[in-house]
């Protein structure tokens, strides 16, 4: 009986100490009984992405209580603990990688909530801070009293060029959407203008200005015409095609262009002292003249008449290079040589070679010639795997023969000289297997 009155009298007790409790203390003591896990974040951002950082952002949690923080995830790792805020930046990232990253909240009794979403962000790539290279050899051309056509060399950038802005005494004039030239027109007549270049990338780095051109816009009375073209003259000949050349005119204001005449038919404009022309006729004679043009379409009288003959039609080798040496009286002791050694010279499969021949001439200063391995080396020294032409040998400047000696090919007006001493005095003669040139002397260095 006793321990029920015990038992009664300290609920009571008890009883007594709860009425007691203020309202603040029912809240701690609440939290202390809490075991309810916060909801789970929602509303999970990134924003100011950068190559190396970003911001995250989220909605807050809720609690039957109370949200003490969040713990970030990223890549599946914790980053960090913050406190009962709803943004944070995350540093030290890497350019260009893709990063995962989820929120969990945390209210006084350490409950958590679920994971968040997760959140995949990319890092854009450095920021690029490389200016493009300078536009180069800006020029002008086409220049009339109120108007100029500029023209220059393409810029280049670690990225990509986007555009380039042109400059008139130092002030915008546009943009040219890419293009390497631009048309500037509301000029003044008789008026000095300078012009400049700046590139720029996607990025919008500049480059540096161009060079700087000065331009004279034309009078608008101009009438005076250029003078003639001089010294007009062909070369590179063939059978169907040549290159004319001719002096510069020159005029009160500009020329702007040279008309070409095939006989009395104007057959194309240049702005060069140069023309390539194509599709001739084999062995004929041809008549050509050029006049000057200028920005006021002013004409000068014709150059000198050229009269030139294209030459005959090439015809395929039926020869291998053993059979045309065999063939030539002045080649008939390199024949001979040649009877007493194979070097495969009349073999297809073998070739193509380029044989430098001596001629009879050449054998005769040259004087008694070695015997066995010896002359072999001597003849091997004379020839060269390819087929290659004088003007080839020329640009090549050097080959190695079959005895591994080394030939060094200058030019002295339009002959090619041997290793310095040595002289082609007939060159390009084609075979079947490969192409010969007669040489003035016998190779022996």
């Amino acid at each position: 009986m006793k321990n029920v009155v015990g038992r009664i009298s300290f609920l009571a007790v008890c009883l007594l100490i709860l009425l007691q409790i203020s309202c603040d203390d029912k809240d701690k003591l609440e939290s202390f009984l809490d075991n309810e896990k916060p909801s789970v974040v929602t509303g999970l951002k990134a924003s100011e992405i950068t190559p190396e950082s970003l911001t995250l952002s989220w909605d807050a949690a809720i609690d039957n209580v109370e949200v003490t923080g969040y713990e970030i995830f990223l890549d599946g790792e914790s980053y960090a603990t913050v406190g009962n805020k709803t943004s944070h930046t995350i540093d030290g990232l890497s350019p260009s990688n893709m990063y995962e990253f989820y929120i969990i909240a945390m209210d006084a009794m350490e409950n958590t909530s679920d994971p968040s979403e997760t959140l995949s962000v990319a890092t854009p790539e450095d920021a690029d801070t490389q200016s493009p290279t300078a536009p180069s050899n800006l020029a002008t051309s086409k220049i009339t009293e109120g108007s100029v056509t500029l023209s220059w060399e393409t810029s280049t950038d670690n990225v990509e060029v986007v555009d380039y802005q042109v400059f008139q005494d130092g002030s915008s004039i546009g943009l040219t959407d890419g293009e390497t030239t631009f048309d500037v027109s509301g000029l003044i007549a008789s008026t000095q203008y300078e012009f400049y270049i700046i590139a720029t990338d996607a990025a919008g780095n500049l480059s540096e200005p161009s060079n700087t051109v000065s331009v004279t816009t034309s009078s608008d009375q101009d009438t005076e015409a250029p003078s003639s073209p001089t010294n007009l003259n062909a070369n590179e000949i063939t059978a169907t095609s040549l290159v004319l050349n001719w002096s510069a005119s020159t005029d009160n204001e500009a020329v702007d262009a040279y008309e070409v005449y095939n006989g009395d038919t104007s057959i194309g404009n240049t702005s060069n002292t140069s023309f390539n022309i194509s599709n001739l006729d084999p062995d004929t004679n041809y008549q050509f003249r050029v006049r000057a043009i200028d920005n006021s379409e002013n004409v000068s009288e014709f150059s000198n008449v050229l009269e030139v003959k294209t030459l005959q039609e090439e015809v395929e080798p039926t020869q291998t290079v053993a059979q045309i040496i065999a063939s030539r009286n002045d080649l008939s002791t390199l024949n001979q040589v040649l009877s007493n050694y194979d070097f495969g010279l009349d073999d297809e499969e073998d070739g193509p070679f380029t044989v430098f021949a001596p001629n009879n001439n050449a054998f005769t200063s040259f004087g008694t010639l070695p015997s066995g391995l010896a002359l072999n080396a001597l003849i091997a020294g004379h020839v060269v795997g390819g087929e290659l032409s004088a003007a080839e040998l020329v640009e090549q400047q050097s080959a190695t023969t079959g005895s591994q000696s080394t030939l060094n090919f200058t030019q002295d007006g339009t002959d090619v000289i041997i290793n310095g001493n040595v002289r082609i005095v007939i060159k390009d003669i084609k075979a079947t297997n490969g192409i010969i040139h007669i040489v003035d002397r016998v190779i022996n260095d």
